[in-house]
């Protein structure tokens, strides 16, 4: 029985692989398409404000990201957990085949005036990728502004947190959790400067406790403040370890 069923992953990961295989040759031959023949399209701005967002699990993430839609206007979107060196769009389309994700993973673009993207437990130079940075305006649309918006936890309560919730495993096989928050550390003191798109670090912990802290994160983000939302923890990532949600 053992043998069969090991026959039978073997097969399944092999079709999940050509597809996946085919898919890939599809879009980047759509890709390449659009780059010969969209050239004025590519070129017009599709998102008025776009705001790269990285942090490690349990650092507050979605409490600060639900609190920038709260300050931001008009049409907002938030694409949640995405992952390095892939179409933000068709990564998701791929978990959540819906069509509006379907005609962003495509390039048919809805106007906006913010874009947000979130990663969590990667690492910083895995975000940072030049490849995916030649194909930003391909995969997202060309934005106006950029910003980069690092987060960061006391070590504390982010280690007790992760505990709590068995998340001491990150996005990097060679890292440990500690590693990686040294290095987000690192940039956020300004030893690394692998960020370059206005480089925003908010301190969670100044961030939860200080309203005028808040009020100068809206302001670097070129955010009407309101402080809408900050009383709000949404029930992604199982909300609050330790107060509930």
């Amino acid at each position: 029985m053992s043998e069969k069923l090991s026959v039978v992953n073997i097969r399944n990961r092999a079709i999940n692989y050509l597809r996946q295989a085919k898919r890939d040759w599809k879009y980047n031959l759509h890709d390449l398409v659009r780059i010969i023949t969209q050239q004025q399209q590519l070129s017009e701005v599709v998102n008025q404000k776009e705001i790269r967002i990285i942090g490690l699990r349990r650092s507050g993430n979605h409490a600060i990201i639900n609190w920038i839609r709260r300050q931001a206007t008009g049409v907002v979107r938030h694409l949640n957990k995405v992952h390095p060196h892939q179409n933000p769009y068709r990564y998701l389309y791929q978990h959540y085949p819906k069509e509006p994700l379907r005609q962003e993973a495509l390039g048919n673009f809805a106007k906006k005036d913010c874009l947000l993207y979130s990663y969590e437990d990667y690492g910083i130079q895995q975000v940072t990728d030049r490849g995916f940075e030649r194909k930003h305006d391909l995969y997202l649309g060309k934005s106006e502004i950029r910003y980069d918006l690092l987060l960061l936890r006391d070590p504390f309560n982010l280690l007790a947190s992760r505990l709590q919730k068995n998340y001491m495993q990150v996005r990097d096989p060679q890292k440990t959790v500690v590693d990686m928050w040294i290095d987000y550390a690192k940039e956020y003191l300004g030893e690394t400067e692998y960020l370059k798109n206005n480089k925003t670090c908010v301190n969670y912990n100044r961030w939860f406790m200080d309203v005028d802290y808040r009020q100068q994160v809206a302001e670097h983000l070129k955010l009407e403040f309101s402080d809408a939302g900050i009383d709000e923890v949404k029930g992604y990532g199982g909300g609050s370890s330790f107060a509930g949600r």
